[in-house]
């Protein structure tokens, strides 16, 4: 922990218990400080990086839809602070609004480390991100004054910018990293400047205490010189994306990509900034985490060297109404593994916000600090559905394609129908790299079949295209537009009806999978029949149940198996909540706690 304090990289807590609340001991760390620092050094970057290059790392979506903004609050006036907005696409054809969510990140972040969360929540809901003044490539470090970068201050913005795109009525769910959960709970406490806008809260690896170890680093990293400081991070990244700047805030097991981004994060953080916005943190109080009056989610990462799971271990802690006398409502008007989509009966008329302070807590394995750039798709489902079941169903992208579904027979259906390969090759891929064994599977993906298609994707002509299938499962929920009868000798067909738009359930999948295992069985296992199977399109329901089977029965990973139906039936599993889904259902020691 003193090694993060001194290589100033981001995402670091230190000594902030103490300053809770006391300037005076903020002061008397500041005392502290060598050299002046204003900010202008010729080392305050640490490196001589082009902020403007470094744009580029970014996604086409933060490119697209971000800008600087001048930013004023009673106190301060922030000349360019980095915003990124971007309202649902089909925001005036569902129900109206929608929450706002807005992501905040932790001490040396940027909002760039939300991009995979934000390339799937812009499908769900109004989004909005904020660099903090001198984060991030792009945001400007003005004005210099130590105060403008306490907690107090930050907060500020925050309101300012939120409240700026905030409609008459229109709620706004805070999704913090680290720093940022501490900045979002001072936001969403009792008299904080959202609290009574705030629908729900995500608190991703925060910071509850802080040891005496822990404050003498920070006290030791900021009476430093700015020279010497900067001179430790790059000590500290000797090793590149092996170095130990990085290795402290990612996985034992993360990859080269997630590596290089944190090797470009650590770059991009400016010293002069985190010194200030470290001296000015203040942790939230016990008093002000359970003062929160709307639904909670702590999410940790098993391997999180920065904050532990026992932070968030002690933040759940407080919530637990044994401790607290009916402080929290317990009412559990959802089950923790309750269906937050709705089935083919649900009526789609949305139900109203929940606010009832449900506290939920879950521990994601083999994750470190950067979970958020290590495990996206995990992280984006735990979250999407903890929104759609405790703040709204409206918030499931599941629910909102049900909404806005469509005839699947209109003309422009049945041309995208017409165009799509009718049947797939034989399913099956390398488990162990392009030296393993390549594994078959039984299955060849296809779309439905219509009884008098001109082009011979009927049943009367299947069976002579494609001999070797034997058995058809349809899993569409309709009736077919076919006569299963009139297939060729020998093909059976199965009905096994699920509701499209929506992830299939584990009970669906175990249902499943037990049907192709004695289809096989009957079959002999012979590796020369197949399987087909379809929904209506032939991609995702049709994906979700064959990655299953080849994880589950034949030791796939899901990133293999879901690389396999691509390969096999481009471009794969479209919707992004159903492989969020496989990467969430498969995710072997997640971990989750008693909700409060």
């Amino acid at each position: 922990m003193v090694g993060a304090v001194l290589c100033g990289i981001p995402l670091v807590y230190v000594g902030l218990r103490s300053l809770r609340g006391k300037r005076s001991k903020a002061e008397e760390v500041r005392s502290l400080k060598g050299a002046p620092d204003d900010g202008n050094s010729v080392h305050s970057n640490c490196e001589s990086l082009s902020n403007a290059n470094s744009s580029v790392s970014d996604s086409s979506l933060l490119r697209k839809h971000s800008e600087n903004i001048s930013v004023t609050t009673k106190h301060y006036t922030y000349p360019a602070v980095r915003v990124f907005y971007r309202p649902h696409p089909k925001a005036s054809v569902l129900p109206p609004k929608l929450p706002l969510l807005v992501f905040l990140h932790g001490l040396g972040g940027q909002m760039s480390q939300f991009q995979y969360l934000l390339e799937y929540f812009v499908h769900i809901s109004h989004t909005l991100a904020i660099d903090l003044p001198g984060c991030g490539p792009s945001s400007e470090f003005s004005p210099k004054d130590w105060d403008a970068y306490t907690t107090s201050r930050l907060v500020e913005i925050i309101a300012e910018v939120v409240n700026h795109r905030l409609e008459d009525g229109q709620q706004v769910v805070l999704i913090g990293h680290s720093m940022g959960c501490s900045l979002a709970v001072t936001l969403a406490a009792k008299g904080g400047l959202l609290a009574g806008k705030c629908a729900g809260l995500i608190a991703i690896c925060p910071k509850a205490t802080v040891s005496e170890k822990e404050l003498k680093a920070l006290k030791t990293a900021l009476a430093l010189p700015e020279f010497m400081f900067n001179l430790f991070r790059i000590y500290d990244r000797r090793g590149g994306t092996l170095s130990n700047s990085v290795t402290r805030f990612v996985g034992p097991n993360s990859t080269e990509k997630v590596r290089k981004l944190q090797l470009r994060f650590n770059k991009e953080s400016r010293t002069p900034v985190w010194r200030r916005i470290a001296s000015g943190l203040r942790l939230p109080t016990e008093e002000e985490w359970t003062s929160v009056k709307c639904p909670t989610y702590l999410l940790a990462a098993s391997e999180d060297k920065v904050c532990t799971t026992k932070e968030v271990d002690l933040i759940h802690s407080w919530f637990d109404p044994a401790k607290r006398s009916g402080s929290v409502s317990t009412t559990a008007s959802m089950g923790d593994s309750a269906d937050s989509t709705p089935s083919s009966s649900s009526s789609l008329s949305p139900s109203p916000a929940r606010t009832r302070s449900v506290v939920k807590k879950c521990i994601i394995p083999d994750a470190g600090h950067g979970l958020i750039y290590e495990t996206p798709q995990v992280v984006s489902g735990l979250i999407g559905e903890f929104l759609s079941g405790y703040v709204t169903e409206v918030l499931s992208l599941g629910w909102q394609l049900l909404y806005l579904k469509e005839d699947k027979w209109l003309l422009k259906n049945l041309e995208k129908w017409t165009r799509i390969q009718s049947v797939s090759p034989k399913i099956g891929g390398y488990i162990s790299g392009s030296g393993g064994p390549y594994v078959k599977s039984p299955f060849r993906a296809m779309k439905t079949l219509r009884q008098n298609d001109a082009n011979g994707h009927n049943p009367i002509e299947f069976s002579g295209k494609w001999p070797d299938v034997k058995d058809v499962i349809d899993i569409s929920h309709e009736q077919p537009p076919y006569d299963p009868e009139v297939f060729g000798e020998g093909v059976r067909y199965y009905k096994f009806p699920t509701v499209s738009k929506i992830p299939p359930t584990q009970d669906e999948v175990a249902s499943f999978i037990k049907l192709v295992d004695s289809i096989r069985e009957e079959r002999g296992y012979d590796d020369n029949i197949s399987i087909a199977c379809h929904c209506h399109y032939g991609f995702n329901r049709t994906g979700f149940f064959v990655c299953c089977y080849l994880i589950q029965r034949l030791g796939f990973s899901v990133e293999q198996a879901i690389k396999a139906f691509k390969d096999a039936r481009p471009p794969g599993i479209r919707h992004p909540h159903f492989i969020n889904e496989l990467f969430e259902r498969h995710c072997l020691g997640l971990v989750r706690a008693p909700t409060f």
